[in-house]
């Protein structure tokens, strides 16, 4: 084959994948999308994925079914995924424990970045830094500064867990030492907090930010590395220590790895529109999360950023689960 004829084969078959990729798109979907939660029935995610997923079925022109496959740490519903058919029609939505977990978990059934397609980066819902009202520290820099002086206590919902992770991260950032203490869950925490018995904790901004407007915990800053629009007149760790530091209970959306790229980008496309509807923003609102709608390429980098960031925080903090 001469150079001119092989350009022409080359060129049409460009044009034959490209064709392909076009009716894949415009095929889709032909029948009902599955919608995985890692997560239980009722929590902050599940919520999230609920009010996106009604508004989804209406870009998408059929039904969006939520499923609910909690367990080990998002890994029994991501691992369902992972294993589906990348024909679009099962996606998963899950959150930070999937970014921390490779560091985390001696051994995974899947791998985290080659076993799926990721699809969009929805939301992020920062933690907020919380101390009783009556606590010497009032600031970042007090933290720091007690922290020198005594051993701090810190509590979390659990080892392991995103606010347990980012204690660790601040007290890497300000060169400190704090002693974790693990709860089964925020609330009794919370309680053992306002108690005396911790000196501080990162919360979930949704279930702290009652407990500060009455007057029961003192708010310091929050975790992303926007303001938020939940307590917007609280600072940011990043912007106070003036290095990197942007941690969320995010909610993102993947798919299983071979997905057809048109397919990712119409979902991408349609999840994105969905996230501006109005009763979609109300439910992002009400949960404390500001919505990010990432292009799939701006998710990838984001999740290999994640496993990278929190393998050398877990690595240093000696953390396991």
């Amino acid at each position: 084959m001469d150079r001119r004829s092989f350009l022409h084969a080359a060129g049409a078959g460009g044009v034959m994948l490209l064709g392909a990729r076009a009716t894949a798109a415009e095929a889709y979907p032909a029948k009902p999308v599955t919608v995985v939660v890692a997560f239980a029935p009722g929590g902050g995610t599940d919520t999230l994925a609920r009010a996106l997923s009604t508004s989804l079925a209406r870009a998408l022109g059929q039904s969006v079914v939520v499923e609910n496959k909690p367990g080990a740490s998002t890994v029994i519903g991501a691992d369902y995924v992972a294993k589906s058919k990348p024909d679009g029609y099962t996606l998963l939505v899950t959150s930070a424990p999937h970014v921390s977990n490779p560091s985390l978990m001696k051994k995974m059934p899947f791998d985290t970045v080659k076993d799926f397609s990721p699809v969009c980066l929805a939301a992020k819902s920062p933690f907020v830094l919380v101390v009783k009202p009556d606590s010497p520290i009032k600031s970042l820099d007090d933290l720091a500064k007690e922290a020198k002086k005594r051993q701090l206590t810190f509590g979390s919902s659990g080892n392991g867990t995103n606010d347990h992770l980012s204690t660790e991260l601040l007290s890497a950032t300000y060169g400190v030492s704090m002693t974790h203490v693990p709860y089964k869950g925020t609330g009794p925490a919370l309680i053992d907090l306002m108690g005396g018995h911790i000196d501080l904790m990162f919360a979930n901004i949704v279930g702290a930010a009652p407990l500060v407007r009455a007057g029961k915990l003192r708010a310091i800053a929050v975790t992303t590395a926007q303001r938020s629009t939940l307590m917007p007149e609280l600072p940011t760790v990043q912007h106070v220590t003036g290095k990197p530091f942007d941690v969320s209970a995010w909610t993102g959306i993947l798919a299983p790895a071979g997905t057809n790229p048109a397919i990712i980008e119409r979902l991408n496309n349609d999840i994105r529109a969905s996230l501006q509807v109005q009763a979609v923003k109300d439910v992002m609102t009400t949960n404390g999360a500001d919505i990010v709608g990432s292009t799939a390429a701006e998710f990838q980098d984001f999740i290999v950023s994640e496993i990278e960031k929190w393998g050398v925080i877990i690595k240093a903090a000696g953390i396991q689960v």
